[in-house]
């Protein structure tokens, strides 16, 4: 025992016991914080989802709904009414030789027209223009070359009539050589020259004097026309009894059906072969001479046109541009877009179309004559 208790001593020779301790101690308490640590900072595993059982659900069988239908009943049998009505061709009317009757003094009676009390009336987006300008339209003025301008008669005959306009136009297309005639109160704004054929005393009420009787008189539109564009163009037309038109100071086309007993009544004609070939409204079209306008560079543009007898009259402007393909009518004629400085209304559009004959013009396509 001697011996042994010895031999131990020499083990924890120079070493306190309360030294020992405390380095147990303290081992034992890394140890512990290590594995508080290690806990800590590795996360639980997943844990997995398992979903539910399906549950079944029993189908519920369904039952068709019967529901009675009453038999449809026949309706009594009506007789069917049916009409044929013929298509309206100018070309197959005859209107009467109203200077030989004796109707030339006029057609009017107490304000009413004799005879065409079925024609419709037209408003103020009528084809004669409107009472207020746009900017770009034509003025329009209505002139009695059979009364001065104070409203007294003065009687001029055929001869005398065109004698009036040949001086108005190779003066220059001056309003002063016509001042000495009666002329309407009121101006109408055009951007178009399409007048299907109508009686002339629709002239005479759009321009406000339904008295005025409808013969030897004459409409003036003037303004300016202009195209965005570089353009080369002609103007086909008609005139019951004439139409003439000035643009850019120079006479480009005269149609003259009413004066062609009249030799010398205007200087310049047209040489083209077409010129006498095609019916347009109630006439023969003519062929004018080629026009080219620069981009945006307006230029005047007058229009003169009217009647002798007070019937029935026109006067109708279509465009032909220089290198186009037209489609043709059964007569052979180019179907050619109207003149026109605005794209035309509804309103318009109808009031034309009424005496149009179909497939004579185009009032759809084709140039417009403006710079926007």
């Amino acid at each position: 025992m001697k011996r042994l208790f010895k031999k131990t001593q020499r083990l924890v020779k120079g070493m306190p016991s309360a030294v020992v301790v405390s380095i147990l101690f303290h081992a034992g308490l890394f140890l512990l914080a290590g594995v508080l640590v290690i806990f800590t900072i590795l996360p639980p595993p997943p844990v997995e989802f398992e979903p539910p059982p399906k549950v079944k659900v029993p189908k519920m069988p369904l039952k068709k709904l019967q529901v009675k239908m009453k038999k449809p009943t026949k309706p009594k049998s009506t007789a069917k009414i049916t009409a044929v009505i013929p298509k309206l061709d100018l070309h197959e009317i005859q209107f009467p030789d109203l200077a030989s009757s004796g109707i030339g003094a006029g057609l009017s009676d107490g304000g009413e027209v004799v005879g065409f009390g079925d024609m419709p009336v037209f408003d103020d987006d009528g084809i004669f223009g409107k009472k207020t300008s746009i900017g770009n339209d034509l003025e329009g003025t209505l002139y009695d070359l059979k009364r001065t301008r104070s409203g007294n008669l003065k009687m001029i005959d055929h001869e005398g009539y065109c004698a009036i306009l040949r001086k108005f136009i190779l003066g220059g297309w001056k309003k002063s050589s016509l001042a000495s005639y009666y002329r309407s109160p009121t101006k109408l704004y055009n951007t178009h020259i399409m007048f299907p054929p109508v009686h002339a005393q629709r002239a005479m009420d759009m321009f406000g004097v339904p008295e005025m009787e409808s013969y030897h008189f004459c409409l003036h539109y003037k303004g300016k026309i202009v195209h965005k564009e570089a353009i080369t163009f002609r103007f086909r037309g008609v005139g019951n009894a004439f139409m003439a038109v000035n643009v850019d100071g120079k006479e480009v086309f005269l149609s003259r059906n009413g004066f062609s007993a009249l030799p010398g009544a205007f200087t310049w004609t047209s040489s083209h072969p077409d010129t006498g070939k095609y019916h347009l409204g109630n006439r023969v079209a003519s062929v004018g001479e080629w026009i080219t306008l620069e981009p945006n560079v307006p230029v005047d543009m007058n229009v003169v046109f009217g009647d002798m007898q007070g019937d029935i009259f026109s006067a109708m402007l279509v465009v032909e541009v220089k290198g186009e393909k037209y489609e043709r009518n059964r007569e052979g004629a180019p179907i050619l877009p109207m003149f026109r400085m605005e794209e035309l209304s509804r309103d318009q559009r109808e009031d034309i179309e009424i005496f149009l004959i179909e497939d004579q013009v185009c009032l759809t396509n084709g140039p417009v004559f403006n710079d926007y």
